[in-house]
């Protein structure tokens, strides 16, 4: 009976490690719509060199900054009159390829992909 412990008590641990990711993937932006992601630009706010920025990043929590600065109209704010184009990838092979091709104009990634992309 003692060598079922350590496994019952492993088997315990792997799920409560397992139990934040599982809960994080369920769900997240099924009910965000178009309006949400696209913050009002107020009329008389000055525009930058652009009249519009695209942004890419991965729709789960490890890029809540961008997330959050989208969602709640904080990087909208900052940008005045430039109007923000939002776009979420998968993967940061993917959203690195979109940058180097002119897709979007800045990104929220991981380092590892931001090394692969320079070199």
């Amino acid at each position: 009976m003692s060598a079922a412990r350590p496994l019952t008590t492993l088997r315990t641990l792997a799920a409560i490690a397992a139990l934040p990711l599982l809960l994080t993937a369920c769900g997240y932006g099924s009910q965000a719509t178009e309006e949400a992601e696209q913050p009002k630009v107020a009329a008389d706010a000055k525009k930058l060199s652009a009249g519009e920025v695209r942004i890419g990043y991965f729709p789960n929590l490890t890029h809540a900054t961008a997330l959050v600065g989208v969602q709640k109209g904080l990087l909208q704010k900052e940008l005045g009159g430039t109007t923000i184009k939002p776009s979420t990838f998968n993967a940061g092979p993917s959203e690195i390829e979109a940058l180097n091709a002119g897709s979007i104009d800045i990104g929220f990634i991981g380092p590892s992909p931001a090394i692969n992309g320079y070199t």
